[in-house]
Order: C-alpha cells, then structure tokens, then sequence
C-alpha cells in the first residue's frame, strides 16, 4: 500500500531552495511504498528531478512575516491550505511544512478539527537522553496559559505519542517543574501534579530541568511557554558548543536538523511543523519524519 506524503515547497526561510534541495537528499533514503505530493507555485516544478512524487501546483503561498488568519483568508489556494485539505479528503497520509508556524496551526485546526477530548492542540519534540534514549516534551510552544486540565489532555497526546512512535508500551510520564515536591510551581502546576496523580497514566511526579538529559521518563509535560523556552535554550547550547569547537556524540545529538520536524498533535490528521530556518539537511530530516508519521498509527 502506497504511503502518500505531503510537502510544503514554500514553506521555511530558505523556501524553495532548501526544500527542494533536501528532496534531493531524502529521495534515495525514503522507502519503496513512499510517494511525496510535492505542493508549490508552478515555477517549483520547472527544473525538478524525476523522482517518487507527484506535483501540485498552487497560485498561492503564505510568507513568514503575514498575519495568520488574515493569510488563510485571503489565499485560500496557499501551498499550506491545499495540503490540508489534501489529509481532510484522504488524499495524502500526512502534511510537512517548515513554513509560517501560527497560519499552520491555525489553518490545521480549521481544516482537520480537534480530536474528541481535546481543546487545543500541542506541538512535541524530542530530547536526547545519556542513556541513548529519547524523551518527548510537550507542549513546547502552542499552549502558552495551560490550564491545570490541560495537562491531562497533554498525558493523552503524550501517551499515544510515545506508544506509536518511541515504541513505549506504558510509557513513563512527568511534570516538568522547579523541585520535585508537589508543592512545588505555580498553583496551575500544583493542580495539574494532584491531578495528574489521580490520573490512570504511569505519573512519577515533577522533573526538574537539570535532569532532562539524565532520567528515566519518557514523556514530560510542560506548559507550551515553558517547552518552548528549554527547546530554544537546548538550540542555544547546541550553537555555542560549535562555535566553541566542542565535539562530543550526545552534544550533537542536540542538532535540531537531525529530528527535522515536529508533530501537531489533537488535530485529526498527521502534520508535521519543522525550524522555519531550516536548511537542506533539516529538510530531509523532516520528510523522513513526516514517512514515519503517517506509517505510525497514532492517529488510529
């Protein structure tokens, strides 16, 4: 059965350079029964390889710096809107883009709905771990005034996450906070650990970020303010260890171009949100991402 991926051509800093470069890299990695449905303006197309895809082609794109509802409004036959579309009728397994994050949300939450039980949706990303494992926050940007209740509907999504995708049968699960008491955090974060703990998930209590790296959980729950600030300060020591020259294996596993992409999860379709600064290489990480997304069968 034929695996049908979508691709944003216009979406990220570098579009369409980049991405179509990181096709170039991922052609020969994707597997036999992949198809990529390549979304872009027409001019995309003209010097474009032959390969596994089919194109698409689009009068429309959204741009970075654009206001998000006012952008989908106005450009309803936008590269992002059309591969949206394509998941809502079926017609592709799963949508990629490293384009503008707001109008994807946005647009994802428009075009595919919301999961039963499920009020916002949440963006996961993946942390390397000591042991060689992994671990996945979340949420680490969507959700920036989490309510205590949210944080069950984040266990849910976290649960069925690391079941499909990190091969997690129980899963072990966490609150990221300042101490590992549970009196420990803001009154949202007290609440959200009593509940949390009266909850049927494997719950071990508060996480504390210096040991992010060093744990045995596989799902950790924050607010998307919070998530969003230890992803930006994981890319930051990323950085400055290369332009310090420091080479160690766990450092660079800290290179966001290695995960490529991260899933929206809540929304009834597979979409996949990458670095809107992403280059060839992240690119071809995030269509290898968005391959195994849409195998998985979280959605299910």
């Amino acid at each position: 059965m034929m695996t049908k991926v979508g691709i944003d051509l216009r979406g990220g800093d570098h579009a369409p350079t980049a991405i179509l470069e990181g096709l170039r890299l991922a052609k020969p990695l994707l597997k036999d029964q992949t198809e990529l449905h390549l979304f872009g303006l027409a001019e995309d197309f003209l010097d474009l390889e032959e390969g596994p895809w089919k194109t698409h082609a689009c009068t429309q794109f959204i741009s970075m710096e654009e206001h998000p509802v006012k952008a989908l409004q106005a450009k309803p036959d936008s590269t992002m809107v059309r591969g949206l579309y394509a998941i809502k009728n079926q017609a592709i397994d799963s949508w990629a883009s490293a384009g503008h994050s707001g109008a994807l949300m946005v647009a994802s939450m428009q075009a595919l709905g919301l999961m039963e039980g499920i009020s916002r949706p949440v963006v996961v990303s993946l942390f390397p771990k000591l042991n060689g494992d992994s671990i996945a926050v979340l949420d680490v940007g969507i959700n920036v005034d989490a309510k205590a209740e949210q944080f069950l509907e984040f266990a849910e999504l976290g649960t069925a996450y690391a079941k499909a995708l990190m091969q997690k049968p129980d899963p072990k699960m966490a609150l990221l906070n300042t101490g590992t008491e549970p009196s420990k955090g803001s009154v949202v974060y007290q609440k959200a650990h009593r509940l949390l703990q009266e909850s049927a998930y494997s719950f071990e209590g508060n996480l504390e970020a210096r040991e992010l790296y060093d744990n045995d959980i596989d799902v950790l729950l924050c607010d998307g303010f919070t998530g969003n600030m230890v992803l930006k300060q994981t890319e930051a020591f990323y950085s400055i260890a290369q332009k310090r020259g420091l080479q160690d294996s766990f450092i660079a596993k800290m290179n966001y171009e290695n995960y490529g992409a991260s899933p929206i999860l809540g929304v009834k379709g597979k979409v996949l949100l990458a670095h809107g600064a992403s280059g060839p290489e992240a690119i071809k990480s995030m269509i290898l991402s968005a391959e195994s997304f849409a195998l998985a069968n979280f959605a299910e």
